[in-house]
């Protein structure tokens, strides 16, 4: 006959089986059924085949047990047998006539046996998750229930392990609406409670928004509304053909007409986050405007021309110029022309002559070999021939000076960082001193910085005043200039040059006024220079240099580009570039820029930031452009 017992091991269901039946461990004969492993605990079950003296000693003199809807019923042993054996169950404390029982322990009839289940009471978790700002408060609700356990039933057995099973699950009750909001408030959620979100919570199915805060709406800044055209524009038909020789107007004001009026912004609303903290808005800001010459204030809020003129503002500040015009030509009978508002010439400007203005100039005819320069811009509708002429004022100055700057500090920053680079590594040997490190750099890798040095201390002092040497100026002549790197201790100390040099950057970039134009008809062996936009807009050029801050374009079918250099920052646009017989004509623009050109002949040189490419046959159609560090050039060949 075979027999099954069961045990948390294999040792333990052996020596439960040698002592049941009353066999030697070495003469019983087993068979391993089943060897489960759970997460806390190990079922082992065996197999044992059972004489018949051992199973009727077994069946007939040993006792018994069983547990009948969760008691426990023991049955005594006979002359000669074993008492049955109770076992401690997993999560169940077992204690037999007053004694703990850890594992196992025989029992009779009369033995006082307690079983204690593991006590889980009912609960109720609240959980609150606040934002970081305070602004949005979430919660939600876990219920956890008190589970009531009893003894598993089992059939007769000598030896029985006590198992648990569920009788009854408890759950608390669900928190009321009432008891929400006090919880709410015990965690100080005050303000922006979500009325509608209680009840779902309550339920205790998922995190719900319960609080939501008021942000504070800041105030409006004040507004002011011009009542004049502040930049120039260009005049369009309706077929929407562009006037280009539009370009020198500019809006007149008569007196008494109204130049702008400020309208009063608003207050900020204050908001409040779920704590019911205050949250203070943020005040616009307020305007003053002001009357300068040429104005009036008709109220505290409305600025009105006193002159007829042309108006500008500066900040806040309004302004009526009137403008200087001349009836004649510009030449020794009027003697040179400076001006601080726009000036008109409807003649030319003879040989030897000069303007200067300090905003927009326009020229009815030719310009012969004389200088014209205007903070604003430059009009000049007749032919242009041996003159330079300069339409930006102080800015084009500037912007050569920021670029100077530009390239140095990048300069000086590699220099710093081969510096570094070579006493990290004693690439010198570590004897050699800072100084001497950056002496050897200059006179060998970095050669352009001295150069950069001389250009960037000779435009300082152009612009600065002669009683006082510029900050930048008097470091670079202690730092780098002559024998000066020796006396470095450490080559940090150029970080305070990079510094001192993007500091002046950024005073350029905010001192620039706003781009102008240059608006030419044809120009001749001149320099032509614009801190804005070109426009040649009839014939064309020949032999000239023309500069742009922003862009050049021709505009008149036909109209060339022959000779000399055209250079802009962002693009050039031509009609007819050089000529059948090859004139070389240079187009620069720099690395994001594009140049295009509708026929451009050989010999055309494009260049785009450091890359340049020679048009070996003539084309048609020709765009070039920077792509993944090459030139690009779109062409169709003549």
């Amino acid at each position: 006959m075979k027999r099954l017992f069961q045990g948390n091991s294999l040792n333990n269901c052996i020596k439960f089986a040698c002592k049941k039946l009353n066999i030697e461990k070495e003469k019983l004969d087993y068979k391993v059924i089943k060897d489960e492993s759970f997460l806390f605990m190990k079922k082992v079950i065996i197999e044992v085949e059972v004489t018949k003296n051992n199973e009727e000693i077994s069946n007939t003199n040993n006792g018994r047990l069983k547990i009948v809807e969760g008691r426990i019923v023991v049955q005594d042993p006979k002359e000669n047998g074993t008492p049955a054996v109770i076992r401690k169950g997993r999560n169940i404390s077992l204690t037999v006539d007053d004694k703990e029982i850890k594992l196992e322990s025989e029992v009779f009839e009369n033995s006082r046996i307690e079983v204690t289940f593991p006590e889980e009471k009912a609960a109720r978790q609240f959980n609150i998750y606040l934002s970081d700002d305070k602004m949005k408060a979430s919660a939600q609700i876990e219920y956890s229930p008190q589970i009531v356990y009893k003894l598993k039933d089992s059939e007769e057995s000598e030896i029985i392990e006590l198992e648990l099973e569920i009788k009854e699950k408890i759950y608390p009750p669900k928190y009321t609406e009432e008891e929400i909001r006090e919880q709410l408030s015990k965690n100080k959620i005050v303000y922006g409670i979500i009325g509608e979100n209680l009840k779902k919570l309550s339920e205790g199915k998922e995190k719900l928004i319960v609080a939501q805060g008021k942000a504070a709406e800041d105030g409006k800044s004040d507004s002011i509304e011009m009542k004049f055209q502040v930049s120039s524009s260009l005049e369009e038909d309706k077929l929407g053909n562009v006037d280009f020789k539009s370009i020198g107007k500019v809006d007149s004001v008569n007196k008494g007409d109204i130049l702008a009026i400020k309208h009063m912004g608003t207050s900020g609303v204050f908001g409040s986050d779920v704590n019911g903290k205050e949250l203070k808005p943020k005040e616009g800001k307020k305007i003053k405007i002001k009357a300068g010459p040429g104005c009036l204030l008709k109220d505290e809020n409305t600025i009105i021309a006193a002159i007829s003129g042309k108006p500008y503002t500066k900040g806040n500040t309004f302004y009526v110029k009137r403008v200087h015009e001349i009836n004649s030509d510009v030449d020794l009978t009027t003697g040179n022309i400076c001006f601080l508002g726009d000036v008109e010439v409807h003649g030319g400007i003879k040989e030897g002559m000069s303007i200067e203005c300090g905003s927009n100039l326009t020229i009815d005819r030719d310009v012969e070999r004389a200088k014209l320069s205007a903070r604003g811009s430059i009009l000049v509708r007749g032919s242009i021939v041996g003159s330079r002429i300069c339409a930006g004022g102080e800015d084009v100055k500037n912007l050569k000076y920021q670029k100077h700057l530009v390239k140095f500090s990048e300069e000086l920053t590699n220099l710093i960082n081969s510096a570094n680079e070579i006493k990290m590594y004693n690439l010198l040997g570590k004897e050699k001193k800072d100084g001497e490190i950056i002496k050897i750099l200059l006179e060998n890798k970095f050669k352009n910085i001295i150069m950069l040095c001389i250009n960037i201390i000779s435009e300082t002092n152009s612009s600065s005043s002669e009683n006082q040497e510029d900050i930048l100026v008097k470091l670079i002549k202690s730092k780098l200039m002559g024998m000066a790197p020796i006396s470095i201790e450490k080559y940090s100390e150029l970080e305070d040059i990079v510094q001192c040099s993007n500091s002046k950057i950024e005073e350029l970039k905010n001192a620039l006024r706003l781009p102008v134009k240059l608006v030419i008809s044809y120009c001749q062996d001149s320099y032509i220079e614009s801190s804005g936009d070109v426009i040649v807009s009839s014939k064309g050029e020949y032999i000239s240099n023309i500069i742009a801050n922003k862009s050049i374009e021709f505009t008149q079918t036909g109209s060339v580009a022959r000779g000399g250099t055209l250079r802009a920052k962002d693009e050039i646009k031509c009609k007819t570039v050089g000529s059948e017989a090859g004139v070389t004509t240079r187009l620069e623009v720099e690395n994001a820029g594009n140049i295009w050109a509708d026929v451009a002949y050989h010999n055309t040189i494009f260049k785009i930031g450091v890359r340049e490419i020679l048009l070996e046959s003539s084309s048609k159609n020709v765009h070039a452009y920077l792509k993944n560090g090459n030139i690009e050039l779109d062409k169709f060949v003549l």
